[in-house]
């Protein structure tokens, strides 16, 4: 057994033609499109199976399906390839008769060229036929994109493509439809502001745009001794970077010495960049010596996972995103800001982390500790002996806050379990309050404390958690 790096189109020939000679065994290749396994005997692809839909479980002509996934991932072959020394799995799609590694990769070049011709006609190898003329041969590839008229014939791939070219050239074939493919490329980057010092500028004006224009991205402010980064998706904050960050108070008194940096991503990105902020990795920070980064990459495309595969090396900081198995993402935060990548060969040293997708929300404890903190300046007010120590000993049982300064805070990102139990403070000091000071007095004094707070509630849209608080506590 034994794994390496494709870096070209020669690096993806030689394994194709070199390692399967005479071998018997299994083949995965990686390329930033597709995965794909051969299982070989005495040198001879007998089986395989590849991450393309296999056109509605229709009786699919393995051999075209197989020649046509090559000859996509010859387009982008940098990536990842490992071969076992074991007998082939016998769960693919068979090839009868079996094919030899040159003679396949010949006929896949020539497929490329014709891909080639065929997609600058048509924009994406995704886009639905349709037929303009009622004749047999136009209308056998209505309804299907370029996959499905070829894996679904009985004839030669060579032989549908030339066909297809020509009734297109023709005027008999047109497309009616364009899907996005299912690897379609997220790695775009616009930075709608870059540095601005906060002096300059209206935070909550911004804020209140980012919510307007349906923003998705980070806003980050940067100083010199910290950095806070606010995750959204959609217009809306889901997530704020360190946690122990009083960000409402930040806002409300901004660090005019600090700069501000809007970086526009696609909102699935977002979300798996927060992840390495604010999530717990499966592997962390484990050297590029120690483990096999090709393995890695081809188990994440081979199981379909979703996740984030975090390089930190010598150039930067690396984001490889993996949605369903497929690599959507790749970007490098350097000193430059974070930029698309068009390279998998990492540079070293390097050092990697995993993080497998889970849901990272984090504003709604912010938002509960940000209320506890001002329900107990209520209570300093009127009865801070008694009051203070009832709830600090109801605080303690709370690993995941801390008291420093007169005020809690985060020790780290709630989990799900403990994000309740911080409602469930809330509720508490919601119920003493009521007991010693009296409802109404209570909340005319939190009005008050919050007055200056309000358009920043508006913007960042945080009744959403205090409504729910406020059902639950009257349930």
């Amino acid at each position: 057994m034994f794994y390496g790096y494709i870096g070209n189109e020669r690096g993806f020939s030689d394994v194709i033609t070199g390692l399967l000679h005479g071998r018997t065994g299994a083949l995965e290749l990686f390329t930033g499109r597709h995965f794909l396994y051969l299982g070989v005997r005495e040198g001879l692809i007998a089986e395989f199976w590849c991450d393309m839909d296999a056109s509605n479980k229709k009786k699919v002509n393995n051999h075209n399906l197989l020649t046509y996934c090559l000859a996509e991932m010859l387009s982008r072959p940098e990536g990842f390839f490992a071969i076992y020394e074991e007998e082939p799995s016998g769960r693919g799609l068979t090839l009868d008769p079996p094919i030899g590694g040159d003679e396949l990769l010949i006929q896949a070049t020539i497929v490329r060229k014709e891909l080639d011709e065929i997609v600058e006609k048509i924009i994406s190898p995704y886009a639905i036929f349709r037929a303009t003329v009622p004749e047999p041969r136009a209308t056998a590839y209505e309804g299907k994109n370029l996959v499905e008229s070829v894996s679904l014939s009985g004839e030669s791939i060579v032989s549908v493509l030339r066909d297809i070219k020509e009734l297109l050239t023709e005027g008999k074939l047109d497309i009616y439809e364009f899907r996005e493919s299912d690897w379609q490329s997220l790695s775009e980057v616009e930075y709608v502001m870059e540095n601005v010092p906060l002096r300059s500028v209206n935070v909550i004006a911004i804020l209140e745009s980012l919510k307007g224009n349906s923003f998705s991205g980070i806003a980050r402010i940067s100083a010199t001794t910290y950095t806070i980064n606010l995750f959204y998706e959609k217009g809306e904050m889901f997530a704020v970077y360190p946690v122990d960050c009083d960000i409402f108070e930040y806002l409300l008194s901004p660090d005019r010495g600090a700069e501000l940096s809007l970086i526009s991503l696609d909102a699935t990105v977002t979300r798996f960049i927060a992840l390495r902020y604010l999530s717990k990795p499966s592997i962390n920070t484990v050297s590029g010596d120690l483990i096999e980064l090709s393995k890695l990459v081809l188990g994440l495309s081979k199981s379909k996972k979703d996740a984030l595969l975090f390089v930190s090396e010598r150039l930067g900081d690396r984001y490889i995103i993996f949605k369903d198995g497929k690599l959507v993402a790749n970007l490098l935060e350097s000193t430059d800001g974070i930029k698309p990548s068009d390279t998998l060969n990492f540079t070293k040293p390097n050092f990697i982390s995993l993080y497998l997708y889970s849901e990272i929300d984090n504003l709604a404890p912010i938002v509960y500790l940000f209320m506890v903190n001002e329900i107990l300046s209520v209570f300093m007010k009127h009865s801070p002996t008694k009051m203070s120590s009832l709830v600090l000993r109801e605080a303690a049982k709370h690993p995941f806050i801390a008291f420093s300064e007169g005020r809690f805070v985060l020790t780290k990102n709630p989990d799900e379990e403990e994000q309740k139990k911080l409602a469930d403070l809330l509720s508490f000091m919601l119920d003493l309050g009521a007991q010693e000071i009296g409802e109404k007095k209570q909340e005319e004094e939190l009005e008050f404390q919050l007055r200056p707070f309000k358009d920043i509630f508006r913007i960042l849209n945080i009744d959403r958690f205090l409504k729910e608080k406020s059902k639950e506590s009257h349930a």
